[in-house]
Order: structure tokens, then C-alpha cells, then sequence
């Protein structure tokens, strides 16, 4: 028995898959999972990591630094919920990671870092990340900026409570600067990356590079997007590029409405956001599919 020491842990859970069964039946099922764990499996080596364990929708994940774990966590939750080759209706991801000693026996990997990481995936809700705080200390500041507190709470085998923080990864939350400037060094964002944004308004469609922003959003006719909609403002909003993101950034009194692609609905107010993926947004309005909704995709 062989002590590999300081191992980071993380513990991932498909959710939803007997949901799929009963909806669309157990092969469907089946292709889903598989499909899920085949991305997850890729993901934990791309990261440097290795497959501890596979059981059922189940995956024990091994990595010899924080970092790297984390990192490849955001791109788990990332591709499980947003990634339209893999994302299916009802299917979800919970994460839960701790740090410490992993023992190895006859090809099998055990030891209480793992139990605890189990029991922190296990207060997890689908689409979180939470690790211990101990795993915390350990993480370089740029990763640490995506976390914060999330619950104190105390699981079978601890005499004493767990500090847990949960991570952000959804690219709606990585709205403020501060955030973005944290996290430019971080592998995740460097994957949201896109030096082209299609808009699309109606028949009329236009092509963006980084090089062509700043790009003005409004109702005036010095625009360069001009929306003719009476809840526009004169100058609404503005398409910015920075540090390889396309930014969504609201100038206005009524709000940006911004609908990504798995349908999660923001409202800018004087806020901005990263335009990751494809979605719409609407000038002071509901961004349904309407005359003057804007539809974008990043390249």
C-alpha cells in the first residue's frame, strides 16, 4: 500500500439519467451517459488527471494539483450543461473535491480524501462545484477568485463541520472586470476565447472582429447597430473586446436582456456580460424572437 500524498479529489455525479429513461427510454439513456462519461474521461486527462474509479454515472477523478482539478471541474459543468453535442434535457452534473492523501492497493484507489470528497459531491446540487476549504488554501489567487463561501456543514465520518466553497463556472456569472482580469490566466477562459461575433437582426446580418470594436448599440442613427425599437435607448448598450472575450456592456436606464443558450435569461442594468456561445439579447425588452432581438454566435 502505496501513499500518494496531497492528491486533489474530485467526485462527479451524473444526474437525470433514469429522467431520460422514463421520457425517452433506456437506450436514449444509455447513449446519453455515455456520450457524458466519454467528455468527462477526455476532460480529466486533457487536464493532466486520472480515472480513480467509474461507476455507473459515477467518476473519481485524481489530480496532482488543485489548480488543474478546478479548472477541469469549470469544464465539466461547462460541457455537461452548455455544450450542444453532449447537453441533454435533464441531465446534470454535481461536483464535490477535497485534497489530501489517496492510498493504492491492487489497482484500486481509497483512503479518506476520497470519502470526504464523496461526501462533499453529496450536498452538491446539480450544476454545482463545491470543495472543502482546505483544498481552497491550496489553489493559485486567479483560481481562487472563483470562489466563494457556500455552507458550513457537518458529514458521516468528521468530528468536526466542513467549511465548503462553491465555485462559479457558468460564463453568465463571470460578468465584472475584476473577475475577468483574475481569471485570464485560468484554462477555462482561455476555452471561451472568440475573435468573431455574428449578429443577426432580422434579414440583416453582420460580422464582428475583435479589430471592428468598439461597437455601438442603440436606437440613434449614429450607431452601428441601430435598433428602431421605442424601448431602445439612444446609445443602449456597446459590444466591447477584451482579453479574448466579446463583452456585452449596458449603457442604459431599462436593461440589456440578455438569453443564452440553454435559456437562462440576464438583465444588465448599467452591468456586463461575456457573450460566450450563441444566444440573443434585446434592448430594454424581453428578448424574445422578435423584429428587433439581436441573435449572436461567437467564433
Amino acid at each position: 500500500m502505496t501513499a500518494i500524498e496531497r492528491q486533489s479529489v474530485a467526485f462527479a455525479s451524473l444526474n437525470g439519467i433514469e429522467d431520460i429513461a422514463v421520457r425517452q427510454g433506456q437506450s436514449a439513456s444509455l447513449q446519453a451517459l455515455q456520450r457524458a462519461l466519454d467528455r468527462l474521461v477526455a476532460l480529466c486527462a486533457e487536464y493532466g488527471g486520472e480515472i480513480g474509479n467509474v461507476v455507473g454515472g459515477e467518476l473519481l477523478c485524481l489530480f496532482p494539483h488543485p489548480d488543474a482539478a478546478l479548472n477541469a471541474a469549470c469544464r465539466m459543468q461547462h460541457d455537461v450543461h452548455e455544450d450542444p453535442e453532449i447537453r441533454t434535457q435533464g441531465l446534470s452534473l454535481t461536483i464535490g473535491m477535497h485534497m489530501g492523501p489517496v492510498y493504492r492497493r491492487d489497482g484500486h484507489v481509497f483512503g479518506d480524501s476520497i470519502n470526504t470528497a464523496a461526501r462533499v459531491k453529496a450536498e452538491a446540487q446539480p450544476g454545482q462545484i463545491l470543495m472543502t476549504r482546505e483544498m481552497s488554501r491550496h489553489l493559485h489567487a486567479e483560481s481562487a477568485s472563483l470562489l466563494q463561501a457556500y455552507d458550513r456543514v457537518r458529514v458521516k465520518g468528521k468530528e468536526r463541520a466542513l467549511t465548503l466553497m462553491q465555485a462559479t463556472w457558468k460564463p453568465a456569472d463571470l460578468n465584472s472586470t475584476s473577475v475577468m482580469a483574475s481569471m485570464i490566466n485560468s484554462g477555462y477562459l482561455k476555452d471561451l476565447a472568440a475573435d468573431v461575433l455574428e449578429l443577426t437582426i432580422g434579414s440583416d446580418q453582420r460580422r464582428i472582429t475583435s479589430s471592428m470594436t468598439p461597437v455601438n448599440v442603440g436606437r440613434a442613427p449614429t450607431c452601428d447597430v441601430r435598433v428602431q425599437s421605442q424601448s431602445a435607448s439612444r446609445l443602449h448598450c456597446r459590444i466591447d473586446h477584451r482579453r479574448g472575450k466579446f463583452m456585452l456592456i449596458d449603457l442604459s436606464t431599462n436593461g440589456t436582456h440578455l438569453v443564452r443558450s440553454d435559456g437562462s435569461e440576464t438583465i444588465l442594468r448599467r452591468e456586463e456580460a461575456v457573450l460566450t456561445g450563441s444566444g440573443r439579447f434585446a434592448l430594454g425588452e424581453a428578448a424574445r424572437h422578435g423584429r428587433w432581438t439581436i441573435h449572436f454566435a461567437t467564433h
